[in-house]
């Protein structure tokens, strides 16, 4: 009888062992077929004769501030400190050639006690500019199509705006790419569904994603971020193996880094591109002006994840978009 348990044991982890390397051989399948798919987008992208680039130029001084495209959020920042002339490309939130809408806010500062003013100061000041180039031609110089700055009180250097909570200013320039996004033009109006079941909805899917990152499961990673991709690859013209090969690398090494991912909590649901995109946002004082509440901390840095959301036309899961 014990020579009868002992060898079905022996079959038994046998079967087990066999079973596990036809595991892993399928899961090693999948991860090839999945970094191939990746490897392989620069095909869905055309090649063009002009490839022009756009980008904002910005500087702050003593205020946050928040800088969306198409209603679509491209940088938010609101913490101490001024930005000196950055530079942020902007082709991804350009979905067609025409006009484009640009929406700036302003908010009171944070103060170098880090307690927070109750108002926009005197000193407040911001100024932004859309420019474009084709980075292919060296020769080529910038052009720009866009520009906003503050405005002062008449007769003093103080900020128009000093006092006031927020300062929204809308504008508008006009962008030629020779490409065309799907993006969220044609995406399910979200604020015209029941509010309370989209958050659980949109929580659980940051939580998968959370999990997906926890467990460094680069193929997961890539079946969900692979629609982002694509668009990003002709938004940026990446029609090269090496342009494809450079940015997977760049993603699969990310989630393969050492970091902690942290949990998700203190955060409010916020809907952009007229309803048809979301995002959960922190709120704490900390994380306020993340985009995303997925984030995560290495020995060095706090990272933020971004993670926006939509409902493709004709179905109703929430899938990421940018």
């Amino acid at each position: 009888m014990r020579t009868l348990i002992i060898s079905s044991l022996v079959l038994l982890s046998s079967l087990a062992s066999c079973q596990q390397k036809q595991l892993s051989g399928t899961t090693i399948k999948s991860q090839v077929k999945m970094d191939q798919k990746m490897l392989d987008i620069y095909k869905q992208v055309k090649r063009y004769d002009y490839t022009p680039l756009y980008e904002v130029e910005f500087s702050q001084d003593a205020c946050g501030y928040e800088i969306l495209i198409n209603d679509m959020p491209l940088h938010r920042y609101l913490l101490l400190g001024s930005a000196n002339e950055q530079r942020i490309p902007i082709n991804d939130h350009i979905l067609t050639s025409g006009k484009q809408e640009m929406i700036i806010r302003l908010f009171p500062p944070q103060l170098s006690d880090q307690s927070w003013s109750p108002t926009l100061v005197d000193a407040s000041k911001f100024k932004i500019k859309v420019i474009h180039h084709n980075p292919d031609n060296t020769t080529e110089t910038y052009k720009q199509v866009f520009e906003f700055s503050t405005s002062n009180k008449p007769g003093t250097e103080k900020f128009l705006g000093s006092g006031q909570k927020v300062f929204e200013f809308k504008g508008s320039f006009n962008a030629e790419v020779p490409y065309q996004l799907e993006g969220w033009r044609n995406s399910k109006d979200l604020s015209k569904e029941d509010q309370d079941k989209l958050l659980k909805e949109a929580v659980a899917v940051y939580n998968n994603f959370r999990n997906v990152l926890i467990k460094k499961d680069v193929n997961a990673y890539a079946s969900l971020m692979y629609d982002k991709e694509v668009e990003l690859a002709k938004a940026f013209y990446w029609d090269t193996p090496a342009d494809s090969k450079e940015r997977w690398d760049e993603m699969s090494g990310t989630v393969r880094e050492k970091r902690e991912i942290l949990p998700l909590k203190d955060f409010k649901m916020v809907l952009y591109a007229g309803g048809k995109v979301l995002a959960l946002q922190p709120t704490s004082e900390m994380y306020k002006d993340y985009l995303s509440a997925i984030h995560a901390q290495t020995e060095d840095d706090d990272i933020q994840v971004s993670f926006l959301l939509h409902k493709k036309a004709g179905s109703n899961e929430l899938t990421p978009i940018r």
